[in-house]
């Protein structure tokens, strides 16, 4: 039902919506000779179209409009004015008003018509309301589970960076949940009502980069049949968040570099600049100083993009938290899946703490998921789990990196042995340049 307030202190005016409405189901009409009276009623009543007068001995109608414009932004307002008032219709629209409705009103079809496109709009703007509070619901920081000093550390860092306009850039394994922490950023920035553009930059083709992040003209080359944007003007007034940023070309990373710089950009096929009003933050779960070093990324890039650094830990090392994502999961995916699951069995908690999860929290929230859609009781058990991670002795997993070292360790001992230590043998054996033979042995035989 569509409510509307019709604001005026001539009679006849009110009686003519009325009129003109009635016949209309899911049109509800209150009238008001005085302003102040209706303005009382928005907090009961709570209208989707407010149409008033003018001119009005209590509250103008401007005044009208900017109240609610300052405390009920979602109300969509028509002024009502006479021919002779038109420039302060026109000034009304300015500030904000929808539309204005002239008197006397000779034509009933075209009024109608007026008041069926504003409450169109004020459905619009429901939705965007209900939209973006869905969207804090799913990505605001309250969503971030954090339990150790670790994480709790971050959402304070996230707390105090939000509202600047510094480039941030995200480390951490993957399934860290990188970009959710990008999202509580803008969430809570200034630039949340805009868009936040996540883009994945190892799923871009080298030759694409260009027209994707700059946009093109019309004919700037063949299939440029229309004038597009790119990723930047798209994310104009909002963030963009570059995922996977080691993976991007040195070509590239020249270009980016002059847009942080210049804060501008220009079309494929076009000589005009484009001023550019974006937040970038970064990602990537690789060391972006080893690529430095290596010559694969840019050090002027790294250091551009590198002004406030967050770096997640990986789900082995805040353990803590593992609980506290397991029930967040859980009762997700039970609500998800109409499933009527009310405990959560001490083995599942073993398992969920002693594993060491080299997916992270995705890996974790995907096992859930799993486990309630296929769980009929009341209580989630382990007999759901995968079973290449249910028959996993858990306890005897290393961390990655120190199951690597004692390979590599292993593997130069035997190359050595193998080649008699003679070096040159040894390289060409393993197929790798004899420089890193010697790096290796330094690192682990001459400890």
């Amino acid at each position: 039902m569509n409510k509307i307030f019709v604001i005026d202190d001539e009679r006849y005016t009110l009686d003519f919506f009325e009129a003109l409405l009635m016949d209309d189901k899911n049109i509800m009409v209150y009238k008001y000779d005085s302003p102040l009276k209706a303005l009382e009623d928005i907090d009961k009543i709570y209208p989707d179209l407010v149409i008033t007068d003018i001119l009005m001995p209590e509250i103008d109608g401007l005044g009208v409009l900017d109240y609610i414009i300052k405390n009920y932004p979602d109300i969509t307002v028509i002024l009502i004015t006479a021919y002779a008032s038109i420039e302060k219709a026109v000034e009304a629209i300015k500030k904000g008003a929808f539309d204005f409705i002239t008197k006397p009103f000779d034509d009933l079809e075209e009024v109608t018509v007026r008041i069926k496109k504003a409450l169109e709009n004020s459905q619009l703007k429901t939705e965007l309301k209900n939209l973006q509070e869905n969207i804090k619901e799913v990505y605001g920081i309250e969503n971030i589970i954090a339990k150790s000093k670790q994480m709790l550390d971050i959402l304070s860092l996230i707390k105090k960076i939000a509202s600047i306009n510094s480039n941030v850039l995200i480390t951490g394994e993957s399934g860290t949940g990188k970009e959710l922490i990008a999202r509580a950023i803008h969430s809570l920035s200034d630039r949340r009502n805009n868009r936040f553009l996540p883009v994945n930059c190892a799923a871009i083709p080298e030759n694409l980069y260009e027209s994707l992040f700059f946009g093109y003209e019309k004919g700037a080359f063949t299939g440029a049949y229309t004038n597009k944007k790119g990723y930047f003007e798209e994310a104009n007034g909002g963030t963009i968040f570059l995922d996977e940023i080691a993976e991007t070309t040195l070509n590239f990373q020249a270009k980016l570099l002059r847009v942080i710089q210049e804060r501008t950009i220009k079309r494929l096929g076009s000589s005009n600049i484009v001023n550019v009003n974006v937040r970038i933050i970064a990602a990537t779960n690789k060391n972006l100083k080893e690529e430095v070093a290596k010559g694969s990324f840019r050090e002027d890039l790294y250091y551009r993009l590198n002004v406030i650094k967050i770096e997640v830990p990986p789900l082995r090392e805040r353990k803590e938290d593992i609980p506290y994502l397991v029930e967040y999961f859980v009762k997700k995916y039970s609500k998800e899946f109409c499933k009527n699951i009310k405990k959560i069995s001490s083995e599942f908690y073993k398992f969920c703490y002693e594993y060491e999860w080299p997916g992270n929290v995705r890996e974790l929230e995907n096992v859930i998921e799993r486990c309630v859609a296929l769980e009929d009781g009341e209580v989630l058990t382990d007999k759901y789990l995968p079973n290449e991670l249910s028959q996993v002795d858990i306890k005897r997993i290393k961390p990655y990196k120190i199951a690597k070292e004692e390979f590599e360790k292993d593997y130069i001992r035997k190359l050595l042995m193998i080649s008699g230590n003679n070096m040159s043998e040894a390289a060409k054996f393993a197929k790798i340049d004899i420089s890193t033979l010697h790096r290796k042995i330094n690192k682990y035989l001459k400890k």
